[in-house]
C-alpha cells in the first residue's frame, strides 16, 4: 500500500497568504528519492508557492523558452509518486514552474488548481479609437484594471510584474468580451512591440498609438502577452506512465502541460480555463497541452480547453536538418528553430527516417550507434551502416521509434487564440465526441522540414461523432479541417506524405461552408457528415465544394448531407491509385 504524508507535517500551512509552500513539498520529495514511492497530502486549502527557496534547473522545453527555471514540484529521478491536493488551490507568484516531472515514472497528479497571483498576460479595455492616416496605425486608449499594474516610461508601455520587474509588451489580440472570444477575423498585433507609442491620459487610462494587426473596436478587450514562453504549468520530460486527473490549470506563462520524449500519458478530466471569477478571459499564455516526440499511449478525456493563446493540443515529432555529411556513416544535424535546441531527438538504438525538405517524403532509414551532442544545436549522429549518396545537406531526420497512439474523447476546445487539435504522428489516432469552437482550423494535420520542424507523417486517423460549431470565424485556418502538410506546390501532386484519414459521423454547425481542405493524402473517406448552415456570423464566401481535396489519391466522398441534401464535391484534383 502507497504510503502518504501530509504536506502539512513538513511546515506548510492551508489559507497562509504568508507562508510559502515551496521548502516544505522540497523536504517532502527529497525524502522520497531512493524509496519505492509515496503520495503526499495536501488537506483541501490555498496554498502559496514562491520562487527564492525553489529547486534551480536549466531546463530545454520544446516549443517553449529555455532558461534557468526555478520549480516548486520538482520531480526529478522519482517512482511511483502521487502529488493529490484533495481539492486545493495553488498560488504561484512570480518566475516559478509548479511542476517539472524528469526522469520519473508513474507519477500521478491530482485534485489540484494551478494560477498565478500575477499573471504574465494583462487585459485591458478599448475605451476609444482614432484611425490614423497610415494603414492599420491608430491610436487607441485602453483602461487598464489593477490587476494588471503597468508604467509608462520612455513613450513605451511596460507591465509589471509582481515584484516590480519590467515586462515589454509581447502582442496584443482583441477579445469579444461578451462572446468571451476572438474577435471576428482579427489579427494579431505583434508588431506593436516595435511599434507602438504610449503616454498615460489619467490613472489607470494610456493612450496606445501605432500599428496593429487589426484596429481594435471600443467595447472589446485586448489580451497582452509580456513575457515569453518562461513558466508551463505541468512541464515533463524522459518519463513514462504519467497521469494527471482533475486538475484545473487557471494560467500559466507558455503552455498549460507539455511532455517530451515521454511514454504514455493520460490527462483525465483536466481544464485549462480561464479565472473567470477573477473576469479573466485568457487562461495559459500559449498551447492548453502538447506533446513532442512522445510515445506509447497519450489519452485525454473529459477535457475543457479554452482561452489559452495558442493550440488545445499538438502532438508532434521533430526533424533535426542535415547540416554535414560527415562520412559514410555519419552526419551532423541541427534543431533549427529556437524552441526546440537543447532536446534529444534520438538515441543509440532508434532508427530514423530521411526526409526530403522538398517534398517531405523519406528515402532512406538507418539505425542509430551512437550520438554526440556538441552543443544546444548541434549532434553528431553514427549509423550501423553506409548512407547513400542520396542523403544531402538541407534535408531532415527524425526518429521512427519515439511517436505515440493518440486518443481524444469527449473533451471541449473553444474559445482560445488559433486552433484545436494538431496532430502529426504516424500512431493510431481517434478523435472522437468532442466538440470544437475554434477560431481557426478546429483540426490541423501538417508536417514541415522549413519552420517548425514539426515531423509526423499520419497513418491512420479517425475523426467520428464530433460536433464543429462555427471554426475558423478567425485566421487560424483555411477550413474547419486543414491536411496541409508544407510541401512545394510542384511537388505535390506525387508526394502523398499523409494516409488513411477518415471523417465520419460528425456534425458541422457552419457559417463558413469550407469545411474541409486537404492535399498529398493518399486514402481519405469523408462518408455520413451532417451539416447545418448557420448564422452566427457573417457568410463566408461561397464554395461549391465544403469538402476540397487536391494532390490526393483513394478519395471517398459519400453520404455526406448539408440540410437534407446530400453534399457533393466538385473541381476537385483527386488522383487515381497507381
Amino acid at each position: 500500500m502507497m504510503r502518504t504524508k501530509t504536506i502539512l507535517d513538513y511546515g506548510a500551512r492551508a489559507d497562509d497568504d504568508t507562508n510559502d509552500t515551496t521548502p516544505a513539498v522540497r523536504t517532502a520529495l527529497a525524502e522520497l528519492q531512493g524509496t519505492t514511492g509515496g503520495r503526499i497530502l495536501f488537506p483541501k486549502g490555498r496554498y502559496h508557492f514562491w520562487p527564492e527557496r525553489a529547486t534551480e534547473r536549466y531546463l530545454f522545453i520544446s516549443n517553449n523558452d529555455e532558461s534557468l527555471k526555478r520549480i516548486a514540484f520538482p520531480l526529478f529521478g522519482l517512482h511511483n509518486i502521487e502529488v493529490d491536493g484533495g481539492g486545493s488551490e495553488f498560488v504561484f507568484h512570480g518566475s516559478i514552474i509548479p511542476f517539472a516531472v524528469w526522469d520519473s515514472h508513474e507519477v500521478r497528479l491530482q485534485n489540484f488548481t494551478v494560477d498565478w497571483e500575477r499573471t504574465f498576460h494583462s487585459e485591458v479595455d478599448v475605451v476609444e479609437v482614432r484611425a490614423e492616416a497610415e494603414e492599420s496605425h491608430a491610436s487607441v486608449d485602453l483602461r487598464i484594471p489593477v490587476a494588471y499594474p503597468y508604467v509608462v516610461q520612455n513613450e513605451r508601455l511596460l507591465f509589471l510584474g509582481e515584484d516590480g520587474e519590467t515586462c515589454a509588451l509581447q502582442n496584443a489580440l482583441e477579445f469579444d468580451p461578451v462572446r468571451r472570444e476572438t474577435a471576428f477575423r482579427v489579427h494579431d498585433s505583434y508588431s506593436l512591440r516595435n511599434t507602438h507609442q504610449a503616454r498615460e491620459l489619467a490613472p489607470n487610462l494610456v493612450r496606445l498609438t501605432g500599428r496593429f494587426g487589426t484596429i481594435p473596436t471600443p467595447g472589446n478587450l485586448l489580451a497582452i502577452v509580456h513575457t515569453g514562453r518562461i513558466c508551463p504549468g505541468i512541464a515533463i520530460g524522459d518519463s513514462s506512465d504519467i497521469e494527471i486527473c482533475d486538475v484545473t490549470l487557471h494560467h500559466a506563462g507558455a503552455m498549460g502541460v507539455i511532455a517530451q520524449r515521454t511514454r504514455n500519458l493520460r490527462l483525465t478530466r483536466v481544464q485549462v480555463t480561464p479565472a473567470a471569477h477573477k473576469g479573466r478571459l485568457i487562461s495559459t499564455t500559449a498551447d492548453a497541452t502538447h506533446f513532442v516526440n512522445c510515445s506509447g499511449q497519450i489519452e485525454l478525456t473529459d477535457c475543457l480547453f479554452e482561452g489559452q493563446m495558442d493550440d488545445a493540443t499538438n502532438v508532434h515529432g521533430v526533424y533535426a536538418r542535415i547540416s554535414r555529411v560527415v562520412g559514410r556513416q555519419q552526419i551532423e544535424v541541427e534543431l533549427v528553430h529556437g524552441q526546440q535546441v537543447g532536446i534529444d531527438i534520438t538515441q543509440p538504438g532508434d532508427a530514423v527516417e530521411f526526409v526530403n525538405r522538398h517534398d517531405l517524403l523519406t528515402y532512406h532509414q538507418a539505425d542509430v550507434t551512437s550520438v554526440e551532442r556538441l552543443n544546444r544545436k548541434y549532434s553528431l549522429l553514427t549509423f550501423s551502416g553506409n548512407l547513400p549518396d542520396s542523403v544531402v545537406p538541407g534535408d531532415a531526420v527524425a526518429s521512427t521509434g519515439w511517436t505515440a497512439d493518440v486518443t481524444i474523447r469527449g473533451c471541449t476546445s473553444r474559445r482560445n487564440r488559433a486552433r484545436g487539435f494538431l496532430l502529426s504522428t504516424p500512431g493510431r489516432v481517434l478523435i472522437e465526441d468532442n466538440y470544437f469552437h475554434s477560431p481557426g482550423a478546429a483540426i490541423l494535420i501538417a508536417g514541415d522540414a522549413n519552420y517548425w520542424f514539426e515531423s509526423g507523417a499520419v497513418r491512420d486517423v479517425t475523426i467520428r461523432g464530433n460536433h464543429f460549431d462555427n471554426c475558423n470565424f478567425g485566421v487560424w485556418g483555411r477550413a474547419t479541417i486543414d491536411v496541409l502538410p508544407e510541401i512545394e506546390r510542384d511537388r505535390r501532386g506525387s508526394a502523398m506524405y499523409h494516409r488513411g484519414i477518415t471523417l465520419d459521423a460528425n456534425t458541422f454547425t457552419a457559417f463558413d461552408m469550407r469545411l474541409l481542405k486537404a492535399h498529398c493524402v493518399d486514402g481519405l473517406t469523408i462518408t455520413n457528415n451532417r451539416i447545418r448552415a448557420s448564422d452566427q456570423y457573417p457568410k463566408g464566401a461561397e464554395v461549391l465544394e465544403p469538402f476540397e481535396a487536391t494532390d490526393c489519391r483513394n478519395v471517398t466522398i459519400a453520404d455526406n448531407t448539408i440540410s437534407s441534401e446530400p453534399a457533393f464535391v466538385t473541381n476537385t484534383e483527386v488522383v487515381a491509385a497507381r
